[in-house]
């Protein structure tokens, strides 16, 4: 039989289209490209910032002084001694003065609080390692001896609050009169040093440096509490009080 020119023509499209089709439906082999792995995002832990000793300053306002807390100069003194410094300042407070002896309310603070009173809030949010009292200067209307005896019961308690702390007791003086020992005279600090309550405390002297010179160009314009000239001076004072009852600058 004769195949016929467009029926062979026909036969060799087919085979063309079969074969067309049959690499198209060929499974082809794409080759793999390995990709590196996003990294993860590791939370690696931070080791803490440097910590130094901390001291909490219970004051009234001759340590709250006059601008940022920074500036005040018992802070001040801790930052030369490499502390971190918390302040507790009222103005018009002490040991009595501002509890119910005579209560008063600061235009914005609130009714006032003695330092006894204040002992428990601030045992809820301190640790200190030192706690430095430096009041009495707003206490003289009171006898000498309830004076005594709420100083000592305030100290015992500081004791019992946070018995691994040292406890700085700053002898009441102010600026303007150096020399004055306002009645606390050697006979009420040396029986205050002998006192059990008072036992391991440490009493400085700052202002009393300053007998000898004219301290006027120290003050605020009320003529009593340090500018910041003076606290400047009282601040170096105290350092140096601190430095000879044996505390050390921590390492910076």
């Amino acid at each position: 039989m004769r195949v016929r020119w467009f029926d062979l023509a026909a036969i060799v499209l087919a085979i063309a289209v079969l074969a067309g089709l049959g690499f198209v439906l060929r499974p082809h082999h794409t080759p793999v490209v390995a990709m590196a792995p996003f990294p993860e995002r590791v939370q690696r832990p931070q080791p803490p910032p440097p910590v130094g000793p901390s001291v909490l300053f219970i004051s009234d306002s001759y340590t709250g002084g006059v601008g940022l807390k920074e500036m005040y100069y018992g802070c001040m003194a801790a930052v030369r001694m490499g502390w971190l410094c918390d302040l507790s300042a009222e103005p018009g407070t002490g040991y009595i003065s501002g509890g119910e002896a005579n209560r008063f309310v600061n235009p914005d603070l609130g009714p006032s609080t003695s330092f006894g009173e204040r002992l428990p809030k601030l045992a809820d949010g301190y640790k200190p390692d030192v706690v430095v009292l430096d009041g009495g200067r707003s206490d003289l209307f009171a006898p000498t001896d309830d004076e005594y005896a709420v100083m000592t019961s305030t100290i015992g308690a500081v004791h019992q609050i946070w018995p691994a702390a040292r406890i700085v007791f700053i002898r009441p003086r102010s600026l303007d009169r150096p020399s004055d020992d306002l009645g606390f005279d050697e006979g009420f600090i040396s029986r205050l040093r002998a006192d059990p309550a008072a036992q391991g405390l440490v009493i400085v002297d700052p202002i009393n440096r300053f007998a000898e010179t004219d301290t006027s160009a120290w003050l605020v314009p009320n003529g009593v509490l340090p500018n910041q000239e003076g606290s400047a001076a009282l601040s170096s004072a105290l350092v140096d009080e601190l430095s000879a009852n044996g505390f050390t600058v921590a390492a910076s």
